[in-house]
C-alpha cells in the first residue's frame, strides 16, 4: 500500500478522541471509584510521606541482596562437590534406616516387661561399651510441657 508522505504529516493528526458513555450504570460504578479514590487519598498521602524514610533502608536491602548473590556464587562450587558426595551419605543412610526399623521393634518386645505404665523406648545408647535402651516416662515429659507453656 503506497500513502502519500503529505497525508502522513503531523500537521494532519487530529490526536485521540472522546466517545461519551451516557450508561448509568458505569456512571454510578465510576462515581463510586471516585468516592474510593477520595478517601484513599488522605492516606495515599501519608504513605508518599514515608517513603523518603523506606528508601534508604531498601536500598541497603538490595545491596545485601545482591552480595547474597554473590556469596551463593561463590559457595555454588563447593555446594555442587558437597552433593555429590551427600549421594553416597543418603545411600547410607538408606540402608542404616533398614536396620533400625529392624532393630527397633526387637528392642521394644526385649524391654517391653519392664517398662512402666506411662513409659517408653525411646533411642539405643551406647555406652561404656554397652548397649542401653532411654526409656522415657511419658507423664514426666508432659509435666515439664505443662509447666514449660505455664512460665
Amino acid at each position: 500500500m503506497q500513502i502519500p508522505a503529505e497525508l502522513l504529516k503531523e500537521s494532519n493528526y487530529e490526536g485521540t478522541r472522546l466517545i461519551e458513555i451516557t450508561d448509568e450504570a458505569v456512571l454510578n460504578l465510576t462515581a463510586d471509584l471516585t468516592a474510593l479514590q477520595q478517601e484513599a487519598n488522605p492516606y495515599l498521602e501519608k504513605m508518599e510521606a514515608l517513603t523518603p524514610q523506606m528508601d534508604p533502608i531498601y536500598s541497603e536491602i538490595a545491596e545485601l541482596e545482591a552480595k547474597k548473590k554473590e556469596l551463593l556464587a561463590q559457595v555454588a562450587p563447593i555446594r555442587a562437590q558437597y552433593d555429590e558426595e551427600m549421594v553416597f551419605v543418603e545411600e547410607i543412610d538408606q540402608r542404616a534406616t533398614l536396620i533400625k526399623n529392624k532393630v527397633q521393634p526387637i528392642i521394644n518386645d526385649l524391654v517391653k516387661g519392664e517398662l512402666g505404665e506411662f513409659e517408653r523406648a525411646m533411642q539405643t545408647i551406647h555406652k561404656d561399651g554397652k548397649l542401653y535402651v532411654e526409656v522415657q516416662d511419658q507423664l514426666e515429659e508432659k509435666i515439664k510441657q505443662l509447666r514449660a507453656n505455664k512460665q
